[in-house]
């Protein structure tokens, strides 16, 4: 007779899927307060990772709870950034800013339909490693994308340099650990 093993439930997708759409809901306010293109971007980056983390495949091989943690501050950390000073705002800076946006978030749009059920916050292996579509070009497309639309808000107000200083770190340690992960799993790995 054959035992089956029996399957975990993966009720931390849901959680996430949650605070997605919590980071979601508090993109939609800043738009709507400031009525910057970012936070309306950023709005459905947070709806679609919600539907897809809802929807995810279960890891292989899952980072740490301290990276978990990590990961989750980097995704919410975009929505602190300062708007422009009253008074000081220049058509020119937004302008800038906002094509920064669109190009960054086209790329994490192409990178995050390449992922499909493979997407996930935090860095896991889940299935096999990615080659196509962005992935062909660039290992962490994303966090590129998240980079450059991140970019435009040191346009935006000066003051904000030190909080995208602290998510290109976080993005770097992110890219590291799912590297060391996705290694982990490799068959050229000893």
């Amino acid at each position: 007779m054959q035992t089956t093993e029996a399957i975990k439930p993966d009720y931390k997708k849901y959680i996430g899927s949650l605070i997605m759409f919590g980071f979601a809901s508090i993109s939609i306010t800043r738009w709507t307060q400031s009525g910057e293109l970012f936070f309306l971007v950023l709005s459905f980056r947070d709806l679609i990772a919600s539907y897809f983390l809802a929807k995810r495949e279960s890891a292989e091989i899952k980072s740490t709870k301290m990276m978990s943690m990590i990961a989750y501050i980097s995704s919410g950390l975009p929505l602190i950034y300062l708007s422009a000073p009253y008074g000081l705002e220049l058509r020119i800076y937004r302008l800038g800013a906002d094509l920064l946006t669109i190009i960054g978030f086209l790329i994490v749009t192409w990178a995050t339909i390449d992922l499909g059920t493979k997407l996930g916050v935090s860095p896991a292996k889940r299935g096999e490693k990615q080659t196509q579509g962005m992935y062909r070009f660039f290992n962490h497309p994303m966090y590129l994308g998240y980079g450059i639309a991140q970019l435009g808000w040191l346009l935006v107000n000066k003051f904000n340099i030190n909080i995208y200083l602290i998510s290109i770190l976080l993005f770097i340690l992110r890219a590291k650990d799912e590297n060391r992960i996705l290694d982990q799993s490799s068959p050229h790995h000893k």
